[in-house]
């Protein structure tokens, strides 16, 4: 097995899990974990025993966002969207397991999953404009999942809910008790697991058609150039 050193890899057929492994700095996301989340998905979307895979973090939280301490001459990296879309377009279905701060970067990986299973403790937040950056995942499938008003809400104005309100606008697909979030998120993905591969592997793509296009690719694009060059010229 791969020897990974922000993330933990681990394999319970017919579930893969993957653990983001920084809880020192409460699991926030740099170039180098985010590469590490590409090869990981990369190797499960090819395992034939890996029938669905679970994302979560280690230690108090998911994940609280971007690494502020991440070099800036890895932004334009970091923010090429190659992980994200990846996570979006894997053929397994995913499940988000999510506790406490799921903010920002994090939050983005959270939505881009399939089902989203969160710990009472859990606060969740689309930070990217509070922090001068743009909430990715969000302009495809946010407006999908919770309506576009409510979306809008959520993205202008950077406020952080709890997994409760999560649930109440189905982004949350179930709140469950802190100790109970991994049985929880196995006990689902089992679930689907007992099903046919393919049915399973069509019904997630013709799902995500609507959610996703080239339109949505191109503002991110434009956006992320803008932005960007403004840190470039400071």
């Amino acid at each position: 097995m791969k020897t990974y050193h922000t993330i933990l890899v681990e394999k319970k057929n017919p579930v893969g899990i993957i653990t983001m492994n920084r809880p020192e700095k409460l699991n926030a996301m740099n170039l180098a974990m985010k590469n590490e989340l590409s090869d990981a998905l990369s190797d499960m979307e090819v395992d034939d025993d890996i029938k669905v895979v679970i994302l979560t973090g280690a230690g108090k939280a998911f994940s609280s966002g971007h690494d502020n301490d991440d070099p800036l001459d890895n932004m334009p990296e970091f923010a090429s969207l190659k992980e994200e879309e990846l996570l979006f377009t894997l053929d397994k279905p995913t499940i988000a397991a999510v506790h406490g701060y799921t903010l920002g970067d994090a939050m983005q990986q959270a939505l881009l999953c399939d089902i989203i299973i969160a710990s009472e403790n859990t606060i969740l937040g689309f930070i990217g404009p509070k922090v001068g950056a743009l909430c990715y995942g969000s302009f495809t499938v946010l407006p999908a999942v919770v309506g576009r008003h409510k979306a809008n809400e959520l993205l202008f104005t950077c406020d952080q809910i709890s997994a409760e309100e999560g649930y109440r606008m189905g982004l949350v697909n179930k709140v469950v008790p802190d100790n109970q979030l991994m049985p929880s998120a196995l006990e689902m993905a089992e679930k689907i697991s007992q099903w046919p591969t393919a049915s399973i592997k069509y019904t997630k793509r013709a799902l995500r058609i609507t959610m996703a296009n080239q339109t949505h690719k191109d503002a991110m694009d434009e956006g992320w150039r803008a932005i960007l060059g403004a840190m470039a010229d400071e």
